[in-house]
């Protein structure tokens, strides 16, 4: 199996996360409380998986039920906004991924070779871009972060240079390395 993978661009990620907030977390609320998003309203289940980053050198990963994911223990329980930020990216694996990964008949660790044999590096590359992309957006809101800015700096995000802000003061509460200009 070679699938396709659908180059998304930013733009078009904000775009699935303004309909994804639309629809789970309205009006929005900072910080986004994306665990109670996960496990109430798309009824996801977190489970707490010892040494995942230890041994296998990742933070978590989703089942290929769509309805399971396992996030390295040390890190749920330690690191509060790394842990929210991958939640936010394995969700953005069930909503801009979903049919592919129920291809991957993924639902342990030791699994997840099902999907590196089935796609190309590019690819993979691509959709944790995508994901990456979808996390920051969900965790930190364009228009929440405009409105941040606008109160912070007294301008308009639009007419150039932002200046900068604490995110983790003004309630975004999540990692937000993807943040940039082009959440303007």
């Amino acid at each position: 199996m070679n699938p396709h993978i659908k180059r998304l661009s930013y733009q078009r990620i904000g775009e699935f996360e303004d309909e994804f907030l639309s629809q789970y977390h309205t009006p929005t609320t900072l910080p986004i409380p994306i665990e109670q998003i996960a496990e109430k309203k798309l009824r996801l289940k977190v489970f707490e998986e010892m040494d995942l980053k230890k041994n296998y050198d990742i933070d978590a990963f989703l089942a290929s039920d769509l309805r399971t994911i396992f996030i390295d223990f040390n890190l749920y329980m330690n690191f509060e906004n790394r842990a929210r930020f991958t939640i936010a990216h394995e969700i953005g694996h069930v909503i801009l991924h979903g049919k592919l990964f129920q291809k991957f008949d993924i639902n342990s660790v030791e699994m997840l070779g099902n999907m590196a044999a089935k796609i190309t590096d590019e690819d993979y590359r691509w959709l944790e871009y995508q994901v990456y992309s979808f996390a920051s957006h969900v965790l930190v809101p364009k228009q929440s972060l405009h409105d941040e800015i606008k109160k912070t700096h007294r301008k308009n995000p639009k007419d150039g240079d932002a200046g900068s802000i604490d995110t983790s003061n003004a309630g975004f509460a999540g990692s937000v390395s993807g943040v940039g200009r082009s959440n303007f």
